[in-house]
């Protein structure tokens, strides 16, 4: 299963079920044939941003943030990121070599976030090539990719 969509799973077995532990929430992916480690739910907590909040039976529970379009962005941003193994900049133009597989989140999180600032966009496999309408675009978005 890729991150994105175990991610959603998470989502979803958050939104239906009362988790209140990491354990309790690999317990459960196991349990759907998911193999996962603490350390990858770790980072998806992290990732989906989830909360906690009190739980009907008492102690706290997992729960989704109430802004969801916000979720959704920053699940998004989170994947891109995470996909980029490397970033080169060139006058107006940003070469970014990706993991395999994920140029399109990246392409799709980049047009989220600065569709009028890009002249063009062109991906395969693992790298995606961005042209700017101006130099100063794409030192701005270059800078901010390396963070």
């Amino acid at each position: 299963m890729k991150r994105e969509e175990r991610l959603n799973f998470i989502a979803n077995l958050i939104k239906e079920n009362e988790i209140k532990t990491q354990e309790e929430l690999v317990s459960r992916l196991l349990a759907h044939q998911i193999d996962v480690t603490q350390a990858t739910i770790s980072r998806d907590i992290k990732s989906l941003a989830l909360i906690k909040v009190p739980a009907e039976t008492g102690g706290y529970r997992y729960d989704l943030p109430k802004n969801n379009e916000a979720l959704q962005s920053s699940l998004h941003k989170a994947l891109a990121f995470d996909a980029i193994t490397k970033v080169k900049i060139h006058e107006s133009m940003i070469a970014l070599c990706t993991n395999p597989g994920t140029t399109s989140l990246v392409k799709k999180y980049l047009l989220q976030e600065c569709d009028s600032e890009i002249f063009s966009i062109t991906t395969d496999d693992d790298s995606v090539l961005v042209i700017f309408e101006t130099n100063d675009e794409a030192k701005k978005v270059y800078e901010s990719l390396i963070v």
